[in-house]
């Protein structure tokens, strides 16, 4: 039996979603909203964040291959939507990074390993672990786009802010769908068991990217 009834996961479930979306914000607001940020600060995190785009095109293939079966066909089509969306945001930041004179990252940033590792592992356990992990992940950014689209425009650039523009859109579908797949989904003791273990982790790895890439000196 679970240690947790399933209405007792989604309260904690849905909770980490909102305590991840409230620290996002915090932190992306200190740092966009600097008066001396520069394009080269913006553009480090930037290289940082963008890996997580095509990561998703990864995950998502995976998790399609491994489980369509256990989904309805409108959920795995949905998937399918999600995964493209994934890959066309890694293309159009690049191509912004490219211009820019930075690279597109090929491989994951060092510091966010614990984020990559437990997307993966969580797709060992089961159907559903994966998309609480990913949605936990992805609503967390949905508080930052404007943010990100007003700053961008600020410091001189709105080849970055449309991206952003898209992004948004994009991001609010793929926040519903997961927590659809997970309303649907996460139906069994095991389930459950599964998709808190992995929020509980996401939780700790989204503080942990969230602090590297929009780092801020505090006053004292």
């Amino acid at each position: 039996m679970a240690t947790i009834t399933r209405e007792e996961f989604f309260t904690e479930f849905r909770g980490i979603k909102e305590e991840l979306k409230n620290y996002a914000q915090e932190k992306a607001e200190k740092f966009w909203t600097k008066e001396d940020l520069t394009q080269e600060e913006v553009f480090t995190a930037i290289e940082q964040r963008v890996w997580l785009e095509i990561a998703y095109v990864f995950f998502l293939g995976k998790q399609i291959n491994d489980y369509w079966k256990e989904f309805d066909r409108t959920t795995v089509t949905a998937l399918c939507k999600h995964m493209w969306e994934e890959a066309h945001h890694y293309e159009i930041i690049c191509r912004v990074l490219e211009k820019h004179g930075y690279t597109a990252p090929t491989e994951p940033p060092a510091q966010h390993l614990g984020w990559e590792n437990l997307h993966w592992e969580a797709l060992g356990k089961d159907r559903a672990c994966a998309v609480a992990v990913w949605n936990c992940s992805e609503t967390s950014t949905t508080t930052t786009h404007d943010i990100v689209i007003e700053n961008c425009r600020r410091i001189g650039l709105p080849d970055l802010a449309r991206c952003y523009e898209t992004i948004k859109k994009d991001e609010e579908f793929h926040a519903r769908l997961g927590e659809m797949i997970v309303e649907k989904y996460v139906v069994t003791d095991e389930h459950i068991e599964n998709a808190i273990w992995g929020a509980r982790r996401l939780r700790e790895e989204m503080i942990h990217y969230y602090d590297t890439i929009y780092p801020v000196n505090e006053a004292v």
